[in-house]
């Protein structure tokens, strides 16, 4: 059986906003990441025009707190979101909380940075996991979901949303590390391909002051 999959991807945080690497940290969403969540859960329900039969995402804060604002849209419970730690982002272990890759990469031995241009793949930050390690956690939860069947959505994150995303277009590596990650606009996955819904989020006032 196949379903029809929602792909969300949480929105902005704090650390978004500055470019600060998350990985598995939890952080709180912006107002403009309220903003789009809230546009995400209005225009889901439009397109929809029903519940979903699941709402499934991952337990970090800033993805719960996206799947809440999207289920009150969808007239679900909060109780009703299904929680999969498989779903949760990738982690850069030492250097999750990082100021940004640049910053890493200087703090990289000159044989890890070989290693990481030789094979991005299945490079591993100290602790941390690579995109093999991500694909074989979630690989699972799409064949899942797709079993299932009926119309799924789920809130995740960017790596976990390319890879996700990789694997039901039966990308590439390099086609995959290549996708987009929007936080204004989600994916429709169905059998075949994927559709891009554009959301209309409202922008924060108080963006022109971030830092």
């Amino acid at each position: 059986m196949t379903g029809t999959i929602y792909l969300l991807r949480h929105g902005e945080t704090v650390w978004n906003r500055i470019g600060r690497l998350q990985g598995q940290i939890d952080v709180p969403l912006t107002r403009l990441g309220l903003s789009q969540a809230d546009a995400m859960g209005r225009t889901l329900k439009e397109v929809l025009g029903t519940q979903p039969d699941h709402l499934i995402s991952s337990p970090l804060g800033r993805t719960r707190q996206t799947a809440s604002i999207v289920a009150e849209h969808l007239g679900l419970h909060f109780d009703h979101i299904e929680t999969d730690p498989r779903l949760m982002e990738i982690t850069l272990g030492d250097f999750d909380g990082a100021p940004g890759w640049d910053w890493i990469n200087a703090q990289l031995s000159p044989e890890d940075r070989d290693r990481y241009h030789a094979d991005r793949w299945n490079f591993r930050y100290p602790n941390g996991e690579s995109s093999q390690d991500v694909q074989d956690r979630v690989g699972p939860v799409l064949e899942e979901v797709r079993a299932r069947g009926g119309i799924s959505v789920i809130v995740a994150h960017g790596v976990v949303n390319k890879i996700l995303r990789g694997l039901h277009l039966n990308l590439s590596q390099d086609q995959t590390f290549a996708l987009d990650r929007p936080q204004d606009a989600f994916f429709r996955l169905h059998p075949g391909g994927e559709a891009r819904i554009e959301v209309d989020a409202v922008p924060s006032p108080l963006a022109e002051y971030a830092v």
